[in-house]
């Protein structure tokens, strides 16, 4: 239940494991080692980490990332701020915070998922034709040549799109794709000629495209179809073209308006995206706070996708090529808002996949949830430390008897009232065959405590 005590406790656990990382003693090698075996060693004899450990927090609430007036002002970045960065999805009044930004034109795949996640809850055949659109670049190989070619005319609509929507692109930045010969030259007699295998900028490109739809009845293009035996404008490049010119069979819609809904995540200057710095940062020994209490759920949902791919995907390939991997513990509020359901079964999810390959590349996971019975059960079965405080539904604790010998606390797990349990869980670790009852101290950001 809500105020007995789940975020309090995962405060107490990145507090414990806070003083475990400063206890590392070597420094996490960049390059293959010599000697494999020495260095996939985590522990030193003494049980110091060999490495820092790296944690990563989804603030869903907020109550990480600020100031907490509820909880007196207790937040995990007040305690550990030299070492820790925050992240937020929308600005804020906060300079230490960072955005979450993506420059659309670089990282084009993330920066449609953005926009395909925005709408989400939109109706209208025209945005379905949008969402199924893949921007996924095609192999570099001259067997793909005719895939590259309506690869780059897709993206320069889009793009136009983009930049009519308000995506500033940067300085001298051009787009460049191919036409066929008499398309060119009916372009050129009706606007003016240009150089687009070249490179043209945005404002040119998207007046060449306004200017071949509109003639898409003249007969270069007839004959273009009758010897190529498809139209020049595929469907992908008409359903793009629906968003530029905001038209659809004659009748007027919003087009690269809708764009204008994640306007504000996007960023012409960034080099490196956010997760490169965020896995940079882990991989240190710092503490990451991604602050999700602002913003669109769905996109919330992207970030959370995204940004752990990225540390499971880091980890994949250290481990694939000899490379130790510090520990990396992930922290996940509200998780009944965020996993897979109970009965999902698409064990390809990275949260399946964390909870069950996890173990080997030195990732945890902790969630904190107020309803067991709705988490995965893959995720449920490969939990191996379980801190339980007050339940008061029985579904709940039904979930609950499968698992270890909770049955024997069910009764005591209904019976104690939120207000009389406040702290006290009945915990199971790995390291501990019997569950106990334990009380958990109170996170102190004054103080540290035992």
């Amino acid at each position: 239940m809500t105020r007995t005590g789940k975020s309090n406790t995962v405060k107490k656990v990145i507090e414990a494991t806070s003083q475990i990382s400063s206890k590392a003693i070597a420094t996490l090698p960049s390059k293959s080692p010599d000697t494999i075996e020495e260095n996939l060693k985590s522990f030193d004899t003494n049980g110091a980490p060999k490495y820092t450990v790296g944690q990563l927090i989804f603030d869903v609430n907020g109550e990480y990332a600020n100031k907490n007036l509820q909880d007196e002002g207790t937040a995990i970045f007040e305690k550990y701020k030299p070492n820790t960065i925050r992240y937020s999805i929308l600005e804020k009044s906060d300079p230490d915070f960072k955005i979450m930004k993506v420059n659309f034109y670089k990282d084009i795949v993330t920066g449609f998922s953005y926009i395909c996640a925005s709408l989400e809850e939109e109706k209208g055949d025209y945005i379905t034709s949008l969402k199924v659109l893949d921007f996924t670049p095609p192999p570099l190989d001259k067997e793909h040549f005719d895939e590259w070619t309506r690869y780059n005319k897709n993206k320069a609509i889009y793009f136009c799109c983009l930049n009519k929507a308000g995506f500033k692109p940067s300085t001298n930045f051009k787009v460049k794709f191919k036409a066929d010969a008499s398309i060119k030259t009916l372009v050129s007699e009706k606007y003016k000629e240009l150089e687009i295998e070249k490179g043209i900028p945005l404002d040119e490109a998207e007046n060449w495209f306004l200017c071949a739809w509109e003639n898409i009845n003249d007969k270069i293009f007839t004959e273009y179809k009758r010897k190529n035996g498809k139209d020049w404008f595929s469907d992908e490049m008409k359903s793009l073209m629906v968003f530029l010119t905001q038209k659809k069979d004659g009748r007027s819609v919003s087009g690269f308006d809708k764009f204008k809904k994640v306007a504000k995540m996007h960023t012409n200057t960034t080099d490196n995206s956010f997760e490169v710095d965020i896995s940079k940062h882990l991989r240190k020994g710092g503490i990451v706070i991604i602050d999700l209490s602002q913003g669109d759920p769905k996109l919330q949902e992207v970030f959370l996708e995204r940004i752990s791919k990225k540390i499971f995907s880091d980890s994949m390939s250290r481990f694939t090529d000899s490379l130790p991997n510090n520990f990396i513990q992930f922290y996940f509020e509200e998780a009944h808002n965020l996993f897979p359901k109970k009965d999902d079964k698409d064990l390809s999810q990275i949260y399946n996949r964390i909870a069950k390959e996890g173990a080997k590349l030195n990732l945890g996971m902790i969630y904190a949830t107020q309803e067991v019975s709705s988490i995965s059960s893959n995720i449920l079965k490969n939990t191996q430390n379980w801190f339980i405080a007050h339940l008061n539904n029985e579904d709940e604790i039904k979930e609950l008897r499968k698992y270890y010998d909770f049955d024997d606390f069910a009764d005591a797990l209904i019976r104690f009232s939120a207000k009389n349990d406040k702290g006290f869980v009945r915990m199971k670790t790995y390291s501990n065959p019997f569950i106990v009852p334990v009380q958990i101290d109170k996170f102190s950001v004054e103080t540290s405590t035992k």
